[in-house]
């Protein structure tokens, strides 16, 4: 074998080496990441009519345990008359109906489905006893949606 073909084997041996080393650090991260990711134990949702029973608006929520909420999603569909300048409110209620989380979403004209999704970077005080979507048209109150938690 020549001195440039040992040369060449040699480079080509570092550069597999270092290829390998450089998977294993991405997949170390990987694993870190997905240990990292917060695990799904409950899922729930709860919808009512609105609108003369023509539209649904909805809440679902997903969390690991009732005082650690991942997610809360607030949705409505209106396929008749729309929604005039809708906002949506998604409340974490305990069992004495005391607000411990709100976020709320809102969008300009008439609207006939919209989701809003709010991640809950909190633990709450207290257990979670149930979850809400609260649907409002141009500043006035429609209906509520609810779901309890449990785990």
């Amino acid at each position: 074998m020549s001195l440039q073909e040992k040369q060449n084997r040699k480079t080509w041996r570092n550069r597999l080496t270092r290829r390998g080393l450089a998977l294993a650090g991405a997949g170390a991260v990987l694993a870190t990441l997905a240990s990292a990711t917060p695990a799904l134990a409950a899922r729930g949702a709860g919808c009512t009519t609105i609108q003369n029973k023509t539209g649904l608006l909805c809440v679902e929520w997903d969390a690991q345990t009732t005082k650690y909420l991942n997610t809360i999603t607030g949705d409505f569909d209106a396929p008749v008359w729309g929604v005039g300048n809708p906002r949506i409110e998604v409340r974490v209620l305990d069992a004495q109906n005391k607000e411990m989380f709100k976020r709320e979403r809102s969008w300009g004209g008439n609207r006939r489905s919209e989701e809003a999704v709010f991640e809950v970077p909190v633990m709450m005080p207290r257990d979670a006893s149930r979850v809400c979507a609260v649907l409002f048209e141009g500043g006035g109150y429609m209906d509520m949606a609810c779901s309890p938690v449990y785990t």
